[in-house]
């Protein structure tokens, strides 16, 4: 069937619903409008129909097949991300060589690679995913907090230690 076949057949209104015009750059153009509702094209193909199967127990995956843990690279990037240990378990090992000579990189590089794991934007070396689960966000979130209360803690009785080994008065007698 030829253009100007097709075009009687549009104004015979033989096939309206299927076609409409269009202007584009190269002029009146003729456009297909394919309705997506099921038997538009005949009808759709049906897988067969299967016997229902007594459910067999899952066989477990082994563990380095369901890619590296979230919470491990986390809690790796807190407490030892200074020394690379992050990237050399998410399989960097240049970069983690780089981080331990620069200490993290003043540490600043350290506290990014945190922030770019508990985002998820951080993958391991062969690109995949890094493997979480519902209470991983939890427990970082309990750790990170006990570490930063404790260190707050540590510091406020460093001083009155230190303060009190020199005789000074921590606190003063209102007269």
């Amino acid at each position: 069937m030829g253009l100007r076949e097709l075009a009687q057949e549009v104004k015979n209104d033989e096939v309206s619903s299927l076609w409409g015009w269009k202007s584009g750059r190269e002029g009146l153009l003729l456009e297909m409008h394919v309705p997506l509702k099921s038997g538009a094209m005949g009808p759709l193909p049906t897988a067969p129909a299967r016997e229902a199967q007594p459910s067999a127990a899952a066989a477990p995956v082994p563990y380095a097949a369901e890619g590296k843990s979230w919470l491990a690279a986390a809690l790796l990037a807190w407490f030892l991300g200074v020394f690379g240990v992050d990237r050399f378990y998410l399989g960097y090992i240049g970069l983690g060589v780089i981080k331990l000579i620069t200490c993290g990189g003043c540490g600043i590089w350290a506290l990014i690679d945190f922030i770019l794991i508990v985002a998820g934007v951080m993958r391991d070396a062969q690109g995949n995913e890094l493997r979480r689960t519902p209470n991983d966000w939890i427990i970082v979130l309990v750790i990170v907090v006990a570490t930063i209360v404790l260190n707050i803690f540590y510091g406020f009785f460093s001083i009155i230690a230190g303060m009190m080994q020199r005789g000074m008065p921590i606190f003063k007698p209102i007269p």
